[in-house]
């Protein structure tokens, strides 16, 4: 088991397959543009029959089920804002 800093919220993101066919690259214009590489982690997930929202995120400890057009507004809201 990989050793993983808590304090840092995570975004898992599916990796089934509807959810790769519509992945944009929304995730990773935010890392770079509000400089999250070493604040954040990113790990995949399996499918999680979410395929109407596709792509699907999670953040954790949040327990924030959103699709990727909130992705913006979750980032502002429970990352920068902390």
């Amino acid at each position: 088991m990989e050793d993983s800093n808590h304090s840092k919220p995570i975004i898992y993101w599916c990796n089934g397959v509807n959810c790769r066919k519509k992945k944009g690259k929304l995730l990773d214009f935010y890392v770079k543009k509000y400089n999250l590489k070493n604040k954040i982690e990113i790990e995949k997930m399996d499918c999680n029959n979410r395929c109407q929202q596709a792509p699907v995120h999670h953040l954790h400890p949040e327990d924030i089920w959103f699709s990727e057009k909130d992705l913006g507004t979750i980032i502002k809201r429970n990352i920068l804002n902390k």
